[in-house]
């Protein structure tokens, strides 16, 4: 029996967000948020971010976060479907009021149309936390204890700050990134579950199971594995969404 996980469901139109923290959660299914009014943050697995009016932060599937207040009367967010596990992180709309005048009537549309709007930001400078899960989401095979040796600090300072930026340690945000590019690849690959384990650096198929099923609450052979003609589709509408 798989194991059964909490995700905080979201509906699209637009949202008031409280000025409160929201700590470390997870969402199942991808999502858009398009900030109208105010700010926050976020801390996710596309790193951190502080969203301002025209931002828009993307989340794939399975994504899990933690949001952090900064505006004394909140956000106003317009919630959008998004799936497109490619692209995350934060972007800017010119035209924020087109999408909620779309969204009104039909949300799928709005975020189609959000889809061709999106403009990458000018990255920001790196804090060692957001260095650390910019490596950590790529489930590279990091020595904690080296890296933090590599950049000046003490293996304590590491998983403290990193908790407290990440509201989550080190050890997990890096567990949880493995299995939901694991899951990723059980999506769109037709590799089978053994090679996928490999590839991405489970000590055998048994670990990744594990991992893929505490954050999915499904295990790797409750998903249907792609055919050829999907993969092609995928590849194509992925093309499609980032203009190539």
């Amino acid at each position: 029996m798989s194991a059964q996980r909490s995700y905080r469901a979201i509906r699209a139109g637009v949202e008031t967000l409280p000025p409160l923290n929201l700590a470390r959660h997870y969402h199942r299914e991808g999502y858009a948020n398009v900030v109208l009014t105010g700010s926050f943050a976020e801390a996710a697995f596309a790193g951190r971010s502080v969203a301002r009016p025209g931002d828009v932060l993307l989340h794939g599937s399975f994504d899990c976060h933690a949001n952090f207040a900064i505006s004394a009367r909140g956000a106003r967010v317009l919630r959008l479907p998004w799936s497109n596990d490619r692209i995350e992180g934060r972007y800017r709309v010119g035209n924020p009021d087109l999408l909620v005048k779309l969204a009104e009537t039909d949300p799928l549309a709005a975020s189609w149309a959000l889809a061709t709007m999106i403009e990458p930001v000018e990255a920001e400078t790196m804090h060692w936390t957001d260095r650390l899960a910019t490596t950590l989401a790529k489930a590279q095979a990091t020595h904690l204890a080296h890296w933090s040796e590599a950049n000046g600090l003490a293996p304590e300072t590491v998983s403290r700050g990193f908790r407290r930026a990440f509201g989550a340690s080190p050890q997990l945000f890096r567990l949880e990134a493995r299995g939901r590019l694991a899951w990723r690849d059980v999506r769109r690959s037709s590799a089978t579950l053994t090679a996928i384990a490999h590839d991405r650096g489970f000590a055998d198929l048994a670990h990744m199971t594990r991992s893929i099923t505490a954050l999915t609450s499904a295990n790797p052979t409750a998903w249907p594995v792609p055919r050829a003609g999907q993969l092609r589709s995928s590849a194509e509408a992925a093309r499609v969404t980032q203009g190539d």
